[in-house]
């Protein structure tokens, strides 16, 4: 079976305590799993448009301050489907904060259960399925940049 293409923009929202905001899905379908926030690009969007569209669909947030982060091609099963994401990741300074009304829909909608602030060493030892597998490691990158600011 050959791989689905998609294109996806994911937020990579960090609070003042170098934490990362990450939802847990949990799809009819399958396995939980753990991920930033983000999603597919739509038709004629470039990835950062998508990060922004999905700062305010998965966030609520407006008007929002995007830095590039990597990038990198992921192939995961998606139901029956086999799925190779080309993603863009954006850093998005943030605070934690109540979604509104609307987000919780939105999220509701999408399978995501729980949202939670991780530090660097709680993914570092979770045992649980956490996408992208190296987050951490690029979580670190980015506090390492903060601290020689």
């Amino acid at each position: 079976m050959q791989p689905e293409f998609r294109r996806a923009a994911r937020l990579v929202a960090v609070d003042s305590n170098s934490r990362v905001l990450l939802f847990r899905y949990a799809p009819p379908d399958g396995e939980q799993f753990w991920a930033t926030p983000g999603g597919g690009l739509e038709d004629g969007e470039t990835f950062g448009e998508a990060a922004e569209r999905e700062a305010v669909e998965e966030l609520g947030l407006k008007h929002v301050h995007l830095e590039p982060l990597w990038t990198r091609v992921a192939d995961f099963l998606w139901g029956e489907r086999i799925i190779r994401q080309q993603e863009q990741y954006f850093l998005l300074r943030s605070q934690t904060y109540e979604f509104p009304t609307d987000v919780q829909e939105v999220h509701r909608k999408e399978n995501i259960v729980e949202a939670r602030w991780w530090s660097v060493e709680e993914l570092e030892s979770s045992t649980e399925l956490i996408f992208s597998e190296d987050l951490a490691m690029n979580l670190r990158k980015v506090v390492k940049l903060d601290e020689t600011r």
